[in-house]
């Protein structure tokens, strides 16, 4: 099951649009829903999954100009993991595909369950997400998972996760960027979109 079949919902402020549901219209991977593009994010970069077998679990990510900026690639046992790597093939992160998945940022996020690194809250609203140091919120929207800070007033947006009929996007501000977050977006990518059971 995934977090958006177990009942993660809207924010009791958000008034969804008409021909908008999570139940009638499941994405491919099963953790977003499945809409139009989303619009692009003024000050932020986009980068795109391109599968080499269908799934983002084996895939490239592309960025400006079309540079590879990381490949994912995923064993076929019984007892899996994806490794991330850099363009220079070093690894910086791997997901073990558990019954309840492992998951390590090299360097950023010492190995944990992926339901410890992306909690659901209790009221299913949203997921937290702990990162050097800061704590962060991911909230879906009708058409996104946008990653903010966590404050009660005026949360700070540093990028987007997306997915369309064109495939799976996501867009890292400045800010974003400069706290070191773009690793972290393409874990929490994978992790979001694979289709499994990461609680």
């Amino acid at each position: 099951m995934n977090p958006f079949s177990q009942g993660w919902s809207y924010p009791s402020s958000y008034n969804a649009p008409q021909n908008t549901s999570w139940a009638a219209n499941p994405s491919m991977y099963g953790a977003l829903p499945y809409t139009a593009p989303p619009n692009s994010t003024p000050n932020a970069i986009e980068f795109t999954f391109v599968p080499s077998n269908g799934s983002i679990l084996n895939s490239i990510v592309t960025g400006p100009q079309s540079q590879t900026y990381f490949r994912i690639t995923t064993d076929s046992t019984k007892s899996g993991f994806s490794i991330v790597q850099n363009p220079r093939l070093e690894s910086i992160a791997m997901i073990e595909w558990r019954k309840h998945p492992v998951v390590e940022i090299f360097g950023i996020l010492s190995k944990r369950n992926s339901a410890q690194f992306l909690a659901l809250s209790y009221d299913k609203t949203h997921r937290v997400m702990n990162v050097r140091g800061r704590n962060f919120r991911w909230m879906p929207d009708a058409r996104h998972v946008g990653l903010y800070s966590v404050s009660p007033v005026n949360p700070q947006f540093f990028g987007k996760i997306s997915q369309s009929q064109d495939g799976t996007t996501f867009e890292v501000t400045a800010e974003g960027l400069q706290l070191g977050l773009l690793e972290v977006f393409v874990v929490s990518a994978l992790l979001l979109m694979c289709g499994r059971n990461i609680d």
